[in-house]
């Protein structure tokens, strides 16, 4: 017999609100550490931050409440990534809980408007419960719903003993935190959310499942269809259900339970009569067919392959700390840019609130207690004027911004069209060592250098690459090296030195094998690469691919130097002479760009800028997104992240 909430949601297709449940989890982690070792001092910027630290060994995960699971899933494994970083040298997150030190919470959610549009529903017209009480009434529903299956949780999400192990189950007295209604800390009459107790599942790095995520879901809309439990007998189908799930949580982890074909079965008539999703689909056959074979359970994989818990321990925790600890992406959200993973690291290490507004566009928005602020791609935020954002883009109105500042810039010209670009070039590039590079901004993209004069098929060839939207730029060569400065908060907080794509010789590997063994050590965004551009300059050198080069003999593939484009990059942040990060600051000034990045080409970095001294620096390029990974992971020199310094400068200003 269907309750009278359910027939009003089937009146009145409410059942469609079941996907704006939200959900989260709140996980307990007391990491085992070696004799003498300390857990580091988490930040704490907000009281909402992903990671806390709740005591001198403890620290708590709590994911924001979310209306999808698998990013609920990724929140948590960003998060306990951080926290495997931070751990000292051989610290380790258990994978069960020995007590009730590490545990989790799920907290459920139903939407706000389901209980909205039931209560005008009712049309009470002015004689019924107040809202509050209404929707209390409701959650009161779910929770004895839940409550009754007990056994069927437990059997599916606690991992049983095993022999000697220890299974988990709460003491007497705290059993009621299994299913526990939770209250709004600002009016405790009013229930807020449902939290379910489960065990945490050693399979996953996270703790948790989309899967389980998605069938918990399920199971709370689930229990607000049915028959409501009549009071007198609440007591006692309470005590049943502990009983029944306590005995599953004790017993053999391989033996079917007879007692659970029942509910699975009419959970899935319900199923069938509402409708499912694939991704909710696959969570129901999931569970399901765990029911039908024990041995597909947690428990009973774990009982198969260790015999006990203490024998999963060890490498149940090796398999987590590989999927947490990806040397280059944020786990959970590796396909961010990666200077949104770098300011993510640092957002969850210092402690601040943070919601992904859009995957795909790499929005975020970062949160202490007391300001808030939107990034785009990492570093793009509200000081960044609209204006300062167009000029930057365009580097024929940035070089006059820069020279009405005094500020040193390489003289050349902008061409649109090919034969003004070729009657210059006839009457005076042809001579001269230049560079050749698109209008618009190209992060190192079809920019070539000639410190050789090109031939005019050459330069025609230059040309024609570069040739986008918005025409080219012709520009005098300066003397040097480059330099890539980064300036947050007029402050320089990185100087990488740029050398340009090569390999160098072993007297043993071809070129080809050189390139493939250079990448195996750099990151994705830093590959060398074996296109048009790499050809051609292998033979302007007169080498090909196969060509096995002398023990110490350089090769270059690219004629620009650029991380993106596969250069090298060395730091030389403290080498650098002062005046040069002066001379940085001021080109982010004129341009009116708060957060930078600034290239400069520099003659010799320990000299003193003198601007009477003409080309011992010329300012190429200013960025008003600075790439945050690069300093993480120079080729020679210390490594050192700079996305702290960025939140420093938003969250330090009012």
């Amino acid at each position: 017999m269907l309750n009278h909430y359910w027939q009003l949601i089937q009146k009145n297709n409410l059942f469609g609100l079941r996907d704006d449940t939200r959900i989260g989890v709140i996980r307990t982690v007391k990491p085992v550490l070696a004799e003498g070792e300390q857990l580091p001092v988490w930040a704490n910027a907000s009281r909402h931050a992903l990671v806390q630290q709740v005591s001198a060994t403890m620290l708590q995960l709590t994911t924001p409440l979310l209306d999808d699971p698998s990013e609920v899933v990724a929140y948590l494994r960003a998060g306990l990534s951080r926290v495997w970083a931070a751990l000292p040298e051989n610290g380790k997150l258990p994978v069960f809980t020995a007590g009730l030190e590490n545990n989790q919470r799920i907290r459920i959610v139903l939407p706000e408007v389901l209980f909205e549009r039931l209560y005008t529903a009712e049309n009470f017209q002015g004689n019924g419960p107040d809202y509050v009480a209404y929707r209390n009434q409701i959650y009161d529903l779910v929770a004895d719903g839940l409550i009754t299956q007990l056994p069927l949780l437990t059997y599916l999400f606690a991992a049983s003993p095993a022999k000697n192990g220890r299974a988990f189950w709460p003491a007497p007295d705290q059993e009621r935190q299994l299913v526990q209604k939770v209250s709004d800390p600002d009016h405790l009459a009013r229930t807020l959310a449902l939290d379910v107790a489960v065990e945490l599942d050693p399979y996953a790095a996270s703790g948790v499942t989309e899967q389980m995520l998605n069938f918990l879901i399920d199971s709370c809309w689930f229990a607000l269809s049915q028959p409501a439990i009549p009071l007198p007998a609440a007591a006692e189908v309470r005590r049943h259900s502990l009983a029944e799930a306590q005995k599953i949580a004790a017993g053999d982890p391989t033996a079917p339970v007879a007692s659970l074909t029942a509910p699975i079965d009419a959970m899935a008539v319900w199923l069938n009569q509402v409708g499912l999703t694939p991704q909710r689909k696959q969570a129901f056959e999931l569970m399901q067919s765990r029911v039908l074979k024990p041995e597909t359970t947690i428990a009973g994989q774990v009982a198969a392959t260790y015999h006990d818990i203490s024998a999963a321990q060890t490498p149940l925790a090796t398999q987590a700390h590989a999927d947490l600890s990806m040397e280059e992406d944020l786990p959970g959200f590796s396909n961010l840019s990666g200077n949104s993973q770098a300011l993510l690291q640092a957002v969850i290490d210092g402690g601040y609130q943070w919601t992904l507004l859009d995957r795909e566009q790499n929005i975020l928005q970062i949160a202490s207690d007391t300001q808030r602020h939107v990034l785009i791609d990492g570093a793009l935020t509200s000081r960044t004027p609209a204006s300062a954002m167009v000029v930057a883009e365009h580097r024929h109105a940035a070089k006059k911004m820069l020279a009405a500042a005094g500020l040193p810039v390489a003289r050349g010209a902008k061409f649109t069209r090919w034969p003004e670009a070729k009657a210059a070039f006839e009457q005076s590039f042809a001579r001269k060592s230049i560079v050749v590079k698109p209008e618009q901004r190209s992060h190192g993209l079809a920019v070539e250098q000639f410190a050789v004069p090109p031939t005019a098929k050459q330069f025609a060839q230059a040309f024609h690459a570069a040739n986008q939207d918005h025409g080219v730029l012709v520009e005098m060569m300066g003397r040097g090296t480059t330099y890539h400065f980064t300036v947050i908060g007029r402050r320089v907080v990185s100087v990488l030195e740029n050398a340009a794509a090569n390999v160098v010789g072993d007297g043993r590997k071809s070129i080809k094998e050189l390139i493939a063994l250079k990448n195996g050590k750099r990151p994705n965004a830093r590959q060398l690469k074996l296109d048009e551009t790499a050809n051609r300059q292998l033979k302007l050198q007169s080498v090909t691919m196969n060509t096995v080069l002398r023990r110490g003999q350089q090769i270059f593939l690219a004629s620009a130097a650029h991380p993106q484009t596969g250069g090298d990059i060395y730091d030389v942040t403290t080498e650098i002479d002062p005046s040069y990060t002066q001379l940085a600051v001021a080109a982010a000034d004129a341009l009116e760009l708060p957060i930078a990045a600034v290239d400069i080409v520099i003659d010799n970095l320990y000299d003193a800028y003198a601007a009477e001294h003409e080309g011992q620096a010329i300012i190429i390029s200013v960025d008003p997104i600075p790439d945050l990974t690069l300093p993480q992971q120079p080729d020679m020199g210390a490594a050192h992240s700079i996305a702290p310094a960025l939140l420093t400068y938003l969250f330090s200003e009012k």
